[in-house]
């Protein structure tokens, strides 16, 4: 009984371990999707009400020395669902992802995509000059392209012999 409860005591504390490494590492990429009942069909908001209102996306921020590049998972959108901006030194990416219910029989016994307006709001290491941005969106991911603004970019500095 005893290495019963040694195997269930190990188990639980490396389920702890991997819940406290997520926590630690995406809780940034939680993000809240509101449901908007207007406009849907009543099947349609019945596999809303099912869905979850918070999940997960996930970012990279890589910065250089001439500027910041975000990588942001948001699969099952199109490009025309966003809006980005650059406030201060925080991106906002923002939009709406829409529910895709083409099934005309049966009915959903998993649902854990989450579908809603949601907003995301990401601290910029450096300023950019948003005018100068790019972005793009393919197979899920949407990159954005931040040109540093002038006083941001790194210079070396030549030092001349005496």
């Amino acid at each position: 009984m005893s290495s019963l409860r040694q195997n269930i005591d190990r188990a639980w504390a490396q389920v702890q371990a991997g819940w406290n490494n997520l926590v630690s590492k995406a809780s940034n990429a939680l993000t809240h999707f509101v449901h908007k009942d207007e406009e849907q069909s009543a099947e349609r908001r019945d596999l809303l009400r099912s869905t979850p209102e918070w999940g997960l996306l996930a970012a990279e921020v890589h910065e250089d020395g001439e500027q910041v590049t975000v990588r942001l998972e948001i699969p099952g959108m199109e490009a025309d669902d966003f809006d980005v901006e650059v406030i201060d030194r925080t991106l906002i990416v923002s939009g709406h992802k829409h529910v895709e219910n083409s099934r005309k029989e049966g009915r959903y016994r998993i649902t854990e995509c989450a579908y809603g307006e949601f907003e995301r709001r990401m601290p910029l290491p450096a300023e950019v000059d948003s005018s100068k941005a790019e972005a793009s969106y393919e197979r899920g991911i949407l990159t954005l392209t931040l040109p540093k603004t002038e006083r941001e970019k790194v210079r070396r500095i030549p030092i001349a012999n005496g």
